[in-house]
């Protein structure tokens, strides 16, 4: 890679993004109980805007957010890797920015395995 690119100057990988706690992963069962089977992540911003405030500690609103991003990838072309879903489909968290959708990203982790990302249009 140096000999196309250069030598890296900075990385920021998944397990930092995790130990710093931009990160947050979900629990497998919370996908596979909405049909997604990969790994989950969601942003910190994304889980302040739409999970935290529910008194179950997320439960009920990470299974509506899980429930929408599933609808949204059932829905996309086969080829699609962004998913598009629209706050009001969403519940809202505690303090709300505004934010009017969350984006669901499938790439590869750090070690090429499919991952899904959510996070906030400002964080991709």
């Amino acid at each position: 890679m140096d000999e196309d690119y250069g030598p890296v100057v900075a990385s920021y990988t998944r397990a930092e993004a995790f130990a710093d706690g931009t990160f947050i992963p979900i629990l497998p069962a919370a996908g596979s109980a909405v049909g997604i089977e990969m790994p989950l992540i969601i942003t910190a911003s994304a889980w302040q805007e739409f999970v935290a405030g529910d008194r179950e500690g997320g439960g009920e609103r990470l299974r509506m957010v899980l429930s929408a991003v599933a609808k949204a990838v059932e829905q996309a072309p086969a080829h699609e890797v962004c998913f598009v879903v629209p706050a009001q489909g969403l519940p809202a968290g505690g303090a709300s920015t505004g934010a009017d959708r969350l984006l669901a990203i499938t790439e590869p982790g750090d070690t090429g395995e499919p991952v899904m990302t959510l996070m906030l249009p400002h964080e991709m």
